[in-house]
Parts: structure tokens; C-alpha cells; sequence
């Protein structure tokens, strides 16, 4: 049975972090399995995906260790002719959402539509919590209009129960795998970006404190100072945020080669992955997933290495080998060691990447796809038994 199904999120699609992987990810899959699939967002101007329609403008703020867009008010008779035109089976909204936007759409609900909301965040400050649970309040009367509840990992469930006060069932971000590996394999060997075999080193992701690019340079410097890396080995630092300036300064200063290409697209992330030795995300709180790391997995990273916080945590099923501290003083001295033994003791390094490709069934955006499935049938049947 397919569904004419609503993306409502109230953020743009122009860039595709977390969350928009998450929804245009999962839409595609539900295209490809026939459904109607479109999208409910805020201000875009060069989205992804067909079926887009821009509900709001949009503002910069900064919330829970990230620089974010909010919605400014929508207007509800954009939001009634879209709903009308669109007729939808389901709504799902990507919570926590705004009542200038997502809020509105839900309001003005058809009341045989069925409504799934997402929850995708983890609380990275006793701040964050308390302004969770004042937009949780502000909801009350919305969030009722909701008739199934998902949670990406048991931290955002978390998160749902503080701030909104419902259960959630966890589904977990979807990842394309067979996608990635395509690309991963268009790419060529598994050798570094110069075409050697020289040891590689990567990280991914902004530059910002929290995604710690601090901790991958502690642990370069350490591994220098102590002689624990093989010779050739060089370091690859990809993205951007206010702090790159700051990590390119320090890197010259270290004999290890150290390269920063800046933003990659999505369609070059695979190769870059695929080239890792060892790919390394010390990401050091408010992370609710760990998509990227799926992705380093999926395009044939030898080993992915990652901070210890709940939400990598949760993904990698609490692997002691893959994770590591990401505060106190031995940090840098135990991811150096972490990754010098995953270039010298290959047969660690294959029991590892071996237990990490095993992950890759549960997150995939077909299995995933089948279980958002079976969530919408069952806000479908609340709803028509109403």
C-alpha cells in the first residue's frame, strides 16, 4: 500500500546535516518503494529533493552547541492550500519542532491524517534541557495531535521523555549503505589521497569545540612527541566552522603533515573515507547518532575510532575498541595509542572493522525504512478507526 506522505521540518534543505540526511535518506527509499513523498520545510532555495515546499523564512540562532536556523511564523493559509493540495496519509514532523511552523502545520491537520514526529536531539547542557522542556509546554496542545512517537537512539528518546513526556519507539537514522559503498568503490583503492599506502589519518566534520578537532591535533602532537606513528603517516582534516584558522595554525607546527580541504560534498565523502586508515570523530557531547560514523563504516574506513558520548555510544552497541574518552587528561594519550595500534597490529584492526561492518544491516535505510513503515500504518489506523 503506498502513502502520500509530509516531510515536516522547519529547518532548510540547503545543507544537509544530520537530521536532513535522516529525511531526505529515508524519503528517497520511500519513493523508490512508490510512496508520494514530500517535503514541509523552511526556507530553501536549492533543495535535494523533488516535492519541496518552502513554508517560512528563516533566522540563525545558536542552541545546544550548534549554530541553527528557526522559522519565523508561517502562514496558515500557505499551510491549508499545501495541505489541501497535498492530501497526505501521514505527517511526520522532525522534533523538537517549532510552533511558528511545524506547530502551525499541525494545527491545521486534516483529522484522518496520521502524525509521526521524530525526535533526533540529545541535551548537551543543563541550558538545553531547561529550554527543551519550555518548548515542550509551549507544544502541549500540538504534541496531542501526534499519534506515534519515534526517538533515533535511546539518548533522544531521553530527551522526548524530559522535554514532551512521551514515549518513544527507537528507529535509528538510516544510512544508505549500498549507496556509500558504490561510491566508496567508483573511488578506486583504499589508498590515501596522494596514491600511496602511507598510514592516513581522517577526520570529518565542522569545526566547532564540541566536534573535537582539538582532540584529533592533542593526540597528532602526543603521538608525535612519543614516536608512535610510522613514518608517512599524514593527517587529512575535513570541513569548516570558526575554529578551522585556529586548527590550521597549530597543525604547522607539527612535522606530521597535516591537510585541510575544507567543506566536502556528499558525493566526494565516500572516496575521503574510504582512503582512512583509521577515521577518527571525537565529537565530545550533544549527539543524539553518529551517522558519519555509519558512513566511514559503509565506505571502508580500516578502522573508525570515536568519542565516548552516549550517542556514539549507543551506536556502536558500547564497543570498548572503537571508543574512547573524550575528557580528562589521558584523552590525547589514549586516542595516539588507539590509533597507532590500529596501523600497526593488523589483525586488531580486522577484528574491529569486522564487528563494525556487522553494524551496517541495522542502520541501513531499508531495513530502517521497513519499521518507519509499519509506525506510519499504525498513526493511519488510530486515526481511521477515529
Amino acid at each position: 500500500m503506498s502513502y502520500r506522505i509530509a516531510f515536516v521540518f522547519d529547518d532548510t534543505l540547503d545543507v544537509l546535516d544530520g537530521v536532513q540526511q535522516h529525511i531526505v535518506t529515508l524519503g528517497k527509499e520511500l519513493s523508490r518503494r512508490g510512496h508520494d513523498v514530500h517535503y514541509l520545510v523552511g526556507q530553501t532555495e536549492h533543495s535535494p529533493v523533488p516535492h519541496t515546499h518552502v513554508m517560512s523564512r528563516n533566522v540563525m540562532v545558536r542552541a545546544n552547541g550548534n549554530r541553527m536556523r528557526i522559522p519565523l511564523p508561517a502562514s496558515r493559509q500557505l499551510i491549508a492550500r499545501t495541505l489541501a493540495e497535498g492530501d497526505f496519509d501521514i505527517l511526520h514532523v522532525q522534533a523538537p519542532y517549532s510552533p511558528f511552523m511545524a506547530g502551525r502545520v499541525l494545527r491545521a491537520a486534516a483529522p484522518d491524517t496520521g502524525v509521526v514526529a521524530t525526535y533526533h536531539i540529545a541535551v548537551s547542557d543543563p541550558f538545553s534541557a531547561i529550554g527543551g522542556m519550555a518548548l515542550g509546554a509551549i507544544n502541549t496542545h500540538t504534541h496531542r495531535r501526534i499519534d506515534e512517537v519515534i526517538a533515533v537512539s535511546d539518548v533522544a528518546a531521553r530527551y522526548a521523555a524530559i522535554t514532551a513526556h512521551t514515549t518513544a519507539r527507537v528507529i535509528a537514522n538510516p544510512v544508505d549503505v549500498r549507496m556509500m559503498r558504490e561510491r566508496a568503490s567508483a573511488a578506486g583503492t583504499s589508498a590515501s589521497d596522494d596514491g600511496s599506502m602511507a598510514p592516513h589519518i581522517v577526520f570529518l566534520g565542522r569545526f566547532v569545540k564540541r566536534k573535537g578537532a582539538d582532540i584529533v591535533l592533542d593526540a597528532i602532537d602526543y603521538g608525535e612527541h612519543h614516536r608512535l606513528f610510522p613514518a608517512g603517516t599524514h593527517v587529512t582534516m575535513a570541513g569548516k566552522g570558526p575554529l578551522l584558522e585556529e586548527c590550521k595554525r597549530r597543525a604547522a607546527g607539527f612535522t606530521t603533515p597535516v591537510s585541510f580541504p575544507g567543506f566536502i560534498e556528499e558525493s566526494a565523502k565516500p572516496a575521503l573515507l574510504r582512503s582512512a586508515d583509521v577515521a577518527v570523530f571525537p565529537a565530545t557531547g550533544g549527539e543524539s547518532f553518529g551517522i558519519v560514523l555509519l558512513e566511514a563504516i559503509a565506505s571502508g574506513a580500516t578502522v573508525t575510532l570515536a568519542g565516548d558520548n552516549p550517542g556514539y555510544h549507543s551506536t556502536l552497541l558500547g564497543d570498548t575498541d572503537a571508543l574512547f574518552p573524550v575528557r580528562g587528561r589521558d584523552t590525547a594519550r589514549i586516542l595516539a595509542e588507539r590509533i597507532a595500534r590500529a596501523i600497526d597490529d593488523a589483525a586488531w584492526a580486522k577484528q574491529v572493522h569486522t564487528r563494525e561492518e556487522l553494524l551496517l544491516d541495522r542502520y541501513d535505510v531499508r531495513t530502517i525504512a521497513d519499521q518507519v513503515e509499519q509506525v506510519y500504518a499504525q498513526a493511519i489506523a488510530k486515526r481511521r478507526t477515529v
